[in-house]
């Protein structure tokens, strides 16, 4: 006796070891990457860089030198104010130079007041862009004072200082590609997904299903994935000052109009509510590049105004993204997490940049919006092959429906033409009665009457249960059964409440048609039937089916196995253990050296 059978032990175990297998793989290949990117973050040729944060001393117009704790901040400056630092530089390196990186500034370098680098490319009012300033050192440097001048026309950048490093050239560039490493693979893994997002859409839309809000995540991880890399210091190796700017900062303006629009789209109870901030943000972005454009007011000029339209954009769609997950939706109940973390990480950047006090964190934000748009991508594609396999079901069911009711309607006709010709000799057999019993002879009679009625037992029976899959479906098999001699008994009194058409025939076909191909495999002589119960029990629908077996039941750890060689057999008592468990019932299965009985209670209402 098995008392419940849900999945098959065997398959289990192999897909068990499987994943062993995948778990094994991907812990040699995780451990492999970590070791040959750790390489990438501490690359052989940046052995001689030397981070000279520590030290200075600044100089403001008008005012005498004071010390500055760190280069990780500095005063702050009215725009066209110039910032001097001053530091004596105190560690000899053969063929030294100094990397300076300008943020929208104007940079100029001294040795002892004697001129290395003087950047005149630029005008007063002019965007100097973002650069990294590679200046080689005399041989004679050391214990000289380096004076660096910084003068910005934005009030933004003015005063602002960045990490200063000393080293060869060599080894200053290789820093600058291992610090760039994690931001230029996670830019591949952005534009993959926002390609193959974008891809997604596109193939919904030739199905004529439109996801506008997958449109609008691929624009935004494309964008996304762009602007990280721009701000990477290996930018600044390929792009001038001024297109490191304009990407830069237009990219960061951009990638919030789209993102957006995804919730605007993706909302189902406060989609209104989330269409004023939409609208102001998609506007705010339109009106900066229109701007930018014809050089009316640049993106540095713009960017306080960006982040009061982002934060405040922001903190209000998290809200409205609380609210729908409230609702179940679970597309925002996936991202707000996400959503949520880069919120936080982005206001303490934002703090770290207007306080001057603080390190800025960005790789976290990149990790969130990363794992928001997997997340995103992995529900759409879940909701993909789930509507394809419900229209593929739908389908099949269609199909079956159309076949099961041209074969109704063939044993209608069969129906029809006996009784109509039972109807056309029903005059002469009454006629043959009435002269048997007016002679008196009854037994003649009652023999006739008996050949009569054997006569009409062979007419076919079409209607099983009024549920019309289980009608076609016990119909079918009954006319299968007939023709090979088992005898079927029928007791079908109840119908499914909410049990899916799909299940009910999967159920029904894989029982009836294991219980038919028993009774085939019985040797000639013995009394083959198969006896099938439906009755309610609430909330249960119970189904019971026994039939005549000849042979041992072959079972491995309570697992019933085929006797079929074939290995497309084997899976009906998986499929119907896997549609219990779907409707939280019961599966119990009895047999003995004569029967096979499997009984099912489906939680059906």
């Amino acid at each position: 006796m098995v008392d419940k059978t849900t999945t098959l032990r065997n398959m289990e175990r192999e897909t068990i070891a499987f994943l062993a297998v995948i778990l094994i793989c991907a812990a040699g290949i995780t451990v492999s990457l970590n070791y040959y990117f750790k390489i990438y973050q501490n690359p052989y040729m940046r052995r001689e860089v030397f981070n000279l944060s520590e030290g200075w001393q600044y100089q403001r117009p008008g005012a005498s030198l004071a010390p500055l704790g760190s280069l990780s901040a500095g005063p702050n400056l009215q725009a066209g104010e110039a910032l001097t630092l001053h530091r004596t530089l105190d560690i000899e390196l053969p063929e030294a130079a100094v990397m300076i990186r300008a943020n929208h500034q104007v940079v100029n370098v001294y040795l002892d007041d004697v001129p290395l680098f003087l950047d005149y490319a630029y005008g007063p009012e002019e965007n100097p862009g973002m650069a990294l300033r590679f200046i080689l050192l005399p041989e004679d440097y050391l214990h000289k004072t380096l004076k660096i001048e910084l003068t910005s026309p934005y009030a933004l950048y003015s005063g602002r200082t960045s990490p200063i490093l000393l080293g060869t050239i060599p080894s200053l560039q290789a820093h600058i590609i291992s610090l760039s490493i994690r931001s230029v693979i996670l830019m591949s893994v952005s534009l993959a997904l926002g390609i193959a997002i974008i891809a997604f859409a596109f193939v919904q839309a030739l199905n004529r299903t439109v996801y506008p809000q997958y449109l609008a995540l691929g624009v935004f991880a494309i964008i996304w994935a762009l602007y990280y890399v721009s701000t990477a210091f290996i930018a600044f190796l390929f792009f001038t000052p001024l297109q490191t700017s304009l990407f830069s900062l237009g990219l960061f303006i951009s990638y919030q109009a789209p993102l957006s629009l995804f919730f605007y789209f993706s909302f189902q109870h406060y989609r209104k509510w989330m269409l004023p901030v939409a609208a102001i943000q998609c506007g705010f972005v339109a009106a900066a590049l229109t701007l930018q454009f014809f050089g009316i007011a640049d993106f540095p000029r713009l960017l306080h105004f960006q982040n009061s339209i982002l934060y405040g954009g922001d903190l209000a769609t998290i809200i409205l993204i609380v609210l729908e997950a409230r609702k179940k939706n679970y597309v925002m109940m996936a991202v707000a997490p996400f959503l949520i973390v880069a919120y936080i990480i982005k206001l303490y950047n934002l703090s770290v940049f207007y306080l001057r006090n603080g390190i800025p964190v960005y790789a976290n934000i990149q990790d969130a919006y990363i794992l928001l748009l997997l997340g995103v991508f992995g529900h759409g594609i879940y909701q993909f092959f789930r509507l394809h396999y419900k229209n593929k079901q739908e389908n099949e069911l269609l199909s079956l429906q159309k076949r099961l009711a041209q074969d109704g309607y063939e044993h209608i006709k069969t129906h029809l033409r006996e009784v109509g010709g039972l109807k056309h000799e029903i005059n002469s057999h009454l006629a043959a009665m009435q002269v048997y019993l007016a002679d008196g002879r009854i037994g003649e009679a009652q023999a006739y009457l008996n050949q009569y009625a054997e006569q009409t037992s062979t007419i076919t029976k079409t209607i099983y249960h009024d549920n019309f899959l289980i009608n076609a479906v016990v119909g079918e098999m009954t006319q299968r059964a007939s023709a090979h001699g088992i005898k079927m008994d029928l007791n079908l009194n109840a119908s499914p409440a909410r049990i899916a058409d799909p299940d009910l025939y999967s159920l029904l076909s894989n029982i009836l048609s294991n219980a038919f191909e028993a009774c085939m495999a019985m040797p000639g002589g013995r009394e083959r039937f198969i006896r099938l119960t439906v009755t309610r029990r609430s909330p249960y629908l119970n189904i019971r089916c026994e039939n005549s077996k000849a042979g041992e039941v072959i079972s491995v750890d309570d697992i019933i196995q085929t006797t079929k060689t074939d290995d497309t057999h084997g899976y009906g008592l998986w499929t119907i253990g896997r549609i219990v468990d779907a409707y939280d019932g019961i599966m119990k299965i009895d047999y003995d050296d004569n029967s096979f009985t499997i009984t099912l209670a489906l939680k059906d209402q």
